[in-house]
């Protein structure tokens, strides 16, 4: 089962903004856009090839710019749910 603080702990590496902690990433925290943690491609790219490394799941191109990466929780349960049992 996929931890949400762990995911969160890889979200700020990834982001590498010394001012974000886990407590400051809440449910409703938005990952991509303008108000977003995420408004670098390669931010997302990497974000990618981190949640198929270290959780097995495939994502799609189209998942990203859908619902699915909106908000933290959305995230979490797009991982959760896809993740290999």
């Amino acid at each position: 089962m996929v931890d949400k603080k762990e995911l969160k702990e890889l979200l700020i590496g990834i982001v590498n903004d010394k001012t974000l902690t886990i407590d400051s990433i809440q449910d409703d925290t938005n990952l991509i856009g303008e108000n977003g943690l995420f408004f670098d491609s390669i931010d997302v790219l990497e974000l990618v090839v981190q949640i198929e490394k270290r959780y097995g799941i495939k994502i799609k191109d189209n998942d990203i710019i859908q619902e699915k990466f909106k908000t933290f929780s959305t995230f979490y349960n797009f991982i959760t749910g896809n993740e290999k049992k």
